[in-house]
């Protein structure tokens, strides 16, 4: 299992691949949507590159499109991501938040 730090710095670089900020500008607290400029539609594809990437799919995670379309901020998306690690079921899926 990869240690924390890894799947971090993955999830990382899978939000720097979508969106034109290097990781190294990227705060934990930075909107997905206002400091990045995803879209909805945006999130929703970044869950299956996820579900695609060569380093995420062998571990087998399996991003629900709209949990990740659902997190606000980096931090939110990469807590998800772990969350999927740890086998936990993120608590997006028990909400519903602005529908």
């Amino acid at each position: 299992m990869p240690e924390e730090d890894e799947i971090s710095d993955n999830t990382l670089r899978m939000i720097e691949d979508a969106a034109p900020q290097p990781r190294d500008e990227m705060e934990m607290d930075d909107s997905l949507v206002d400091d990045l400029g995803f879209t909805k539609q945006a999130l929703l594809d970044l869950a299956y590159a996820f579900n695609k990437d060569e380093f995420f799919k062998p571990l087998g995670v399996a991003l629900i499109p709209d949990d990740v379309a659902d997190c606000v901020t980096v931090g939110e998306l990469i807590e998800l991501v772990q969350t999927e690690f740890n086998g936990e079921t993120p608590t997006r899926r028990n909400r519903r938040r602005g529908r």
